[in-house]
């Protein structure tokens, strides 16, 4: 059963500082991804997939393999055939607008500039216990997130969530996630993304 699911996040102001310098990488690195796939595409290379990995593993050392994966991924989701306005075209366009002036303008550029920058996104499997890089986790009774932040360095975020009905897709997601622990039988997590202002979307 496939769920989209979007939820809040809560963290520690230290974790904060820890996760933004992770968005931000792995945003630039999705920009540098795309801007290269729009090169090769040019020139018809052949498995652009290797070359774009091999450049993003020597610009984003510290930035673990799977981001660096996820990152193409998400790339590879942009059109290539028209331009592509990073951190949203409309806001983009209100920037460009001149009367914009003081600070509304500071306040659309910051709110663009974190869009622009404040990406993390990280795609699953079922032999990753549904997500490598970022789990959901039981920590004490409350559902966390562990983001992996470097080698073997994590952070946890507090999930903010509650059912809105019993419809609720949330309820279907966390009987899933439940039952995985239980049985050790997993699922993947299609992708988990979140951005700034600490939001996050699972799709699994």
């Amino acid at each position: 059963m496939f769920v989209s699911l979007q939820f809040k996040l809560e963290l520690k102001k230290e974790d904060k500082e820890k996760l933004m310098k992770l968005m931000r990488k792995q945003s630039s690195a999705i920009r540098t991804a795309y801007n290269m796939l729009k090169e090769l595409e040019k020139e018809k290379t052949k498995n652009p997939h290797a070359q774009i990995y091999q450049r993003l593993r020597q610009l984003f050392p510290e930035l673990p393999t799977r981001y660096i994966d996820s990152a193409i991924y998400k790339a590879k989701q942009y059109p290539i055939d028209r331009p592509v306005v990073f951190g949203g075209k409309r806001l983009f366009e209100k920037l460009c607008k001149n009367h914009l002036t003081g600070k509304l303008r500071e306040r659309l550029k910051k709110q663009w500039r974190e869009i622009r920058q404040g990406t993390l996104i990280s795609i699953g499997s079922k032999s990753d216990k549904g997500n490598r890089l970022i789990r959901f986790e039981d920590l004490n009774g409350q559902l966390h997130l562990r983001i992996t932040t470097g080698n073997r360095e994590f952070i946890y975020a507090k999930v903010l969530r509650e059912p809105s009905n019993n419809k609720d897709k949330w309820l279907t997601f966390m009987a899933m996630l439940l039952e995985s622990w239980q049985t050790q039988s997993y699922f993947p997590y299609e992708d988990v993304n979140f951005w700034y202002p600490w939001t996050g979307l699972v799709n699994g």
